[in-house]
């Protein structure tokens, strides 16, 4: 049955229940992928003062939810959840911000989603980690670090329902470059990671699985994989890759997506040094939000050739696998409405790209049955 079938027509209490899945669905299977999505947490705060909704409502309607543009209740969280988990999705990065520092009304709602899951009872096996969105003001102070090591420790990382990668919690860095503006050289990273290593043992994990968000260069204009080496992080893969060879200002095709992260993804297995999760880019259109001239036309189809495409990467790539024996993916973005960068149902869309996903999934499972 296509995700799309599924009635949205009901009510909040409705919303809240816990659904019904076969007793098999789910269950870890070695050759099953494991598939990962961003969550961006800008969407809880239902004011005009939003702005990241400037640009979208009216002019882009058709990226409008089908559960709203807001997702500022544990009902309309726990909705996304259901579909997520019908669409062979098994667990959330969610955008972290340190907003302790920021004034502006929308920034401090930046975590409500987050929260809402962690509390929401009928998770349906979906699990949640987090993406350090570092950038900025949102940049954790050195003076601050060890407070923060422990509070993502004890409020997330022990968590059951926290993803873990070799047994560790999942921690995803999203500028690499501002961790060095920070701390102000590739050793002091490297230390203030161990402290969070450090933090993490003392409560009884085996440790934290770090992921740097990078490009392989130089032909990406990337030299500094030598530094991230250093700094300490046990994997590299990326929250997306606009600009890529061959983009022109104005439209553009899927297929320089789909053709560029096959280059990126390659440049990472000839570096060799450190495990690479394919980060698989739904798109890019951020007109609403007026961050680039440039964007790219997209099918449901195309975003399924873009899965498969990662999931033989990772078959044919064994030496460079965060996990041996299942493939692991990242996938750019459930939710990413102003950058055109989404999955979710959505007005103009409905459920194709959450049906052109599992699709693919089940194809390539079906296919590639001794994938370990």
């Amino acid at each position: 049955m296509k995700i799309g079938n599924l009635p949205f027509g009901i009510s909040i209490l409705l919303l809240v229940s816990v659904v019904s899945l076969p007793p098999s669905y789910g269950a870890d299977r070695p050759q099953k992928p494991l598939l990962g999505i961003y969550y961006f947490d800008g969407w809880a705060d239902s004011s005009p003062a939003n702005f990241h909704l400037q640009g979208l409502i009216g002019s882009y309607a058709d990226r409008e939810p089908l559960s709203g543009w807001y997702d500022n209740s544990a009902a309309l969280v726990h909705q996304q959840t259901v579909w997520a988990r019908k669409a062979e999705l098994n667990f959330y990065i969610f955008d972290w911000y340190d907003t302790s520092r920021d004034s502006n009304q929308s920034d401090k709602t930046l975590n409500s989603a987050l929260r809402f899951f962690i509390q929401d009872r009928h998770k349906m096996g979906m699990k949640y980690s987090l993406l350090y969105v570092n950038n900025g003001s949102f940049s954790v102070p050195q003076d601050k670090w060890d407070a923060q090591c422990k509070d993502w420790v004890d409020t997330y990382f022990k968590d059951k329902n926290y993803q873990r990668v070799d047994g560790k919690p999942l921690l995803v860095t999203f500028s690499v470059g501002d961790m060095d503006k920070t701390w102000g050289s590739p050793q002091n990273v490297a230390q203030a990671w161990e402290r969070l290593q450090q933090t993490a043992h003392n409560a009884g994990l085996p440790g934290v699985y770090l992921v740097a968000c990078a490009l392989p260069g130089p032909r990406n204009g990337w030299n500094d994989l030598n530094r991230l080496v250093q700094e300490g992080y046990d994997a590299f893969s990326g929250y997306n890759y606009p600009g890529m060879a061959g983009t022109v200002k104005g439209s553009n095709p899927y297929s320089i997506i789909l053709n560029g992260s096959k280059v990126i993804f390659d440049d990472f297995a000839t570096d060799g040094r450190k495990p690479y999760i394919p980060d698989i880019m739904t798109g890019w259109d951020s007109r609403p939000w007026k961050e680039t001239d440039y964007w790219y036309e997209r099918t449901p189809d195309q975003f399924g050739q873009m899965v498969t495409e990662g999931l033989d990467w990772w078959r044919d790539n064994p030496t460079v696998r965060a996990i041996q024996n299942r493939p692991l993916l990242f996938v750019e973005a459930w939710n990413e409405l102003g950058e055109g960068s989404y999955i979710m149902p959505t007005k103009g869309d409905g459920f194709q790209y959450l049906d052109a996903l599992k699709s693919a999934v089940e194809n390539w499972v079906h296919l590639n049955p001794g994938a370990k």
